[in-house]
């Protein structure tokens, strides 16, 4: 499975159930290839935004941020963002953070 189709599908899930668990604004971060020494790929952003971008062939891995973040874990990420401005704005509304 392909990022972009996990995002996919967690977006049908939540039409369909309905729960507030995701939204097209949670942050997240999209893997792909890890651990390769010339093709490994990592972006941060909204689920809209790694839905996007092309992350090539598999293996890839998503990963949806929780509701807590350290101030070094937003400064570290923030290097693979997507979009640094959408990322600072982002961080600073839901986890308190500024850059």
């Amino acid at each position: 499975m392909t990022i972009n189709q996990a995002i996919q599908q967690l977006f049908d899930i939540e039409e369909n159930r309905g729960e507030q668990v995701v939204n097209p604004e949670t942050l997240a971060i999209g893997i792909a290839r890890l651990g390769s020494a010339t093709d490994q790929q990592i972006r941060a952003g909204t689920l809209i935004q790694l839905s996007t971008q092309n992350f090539g062939p598999p293996l890839h891995s998503l990963i949806i941020v929780g509701s807590k973040l350290h101030s070094l874990e937003v400064d570290y990420i923030r290097g693979f963002s997507v979009d640094e401005r959408s990322f600072d704005e982002l961080t600073k509304n839901i986890f308190n953070c500024e850059n």
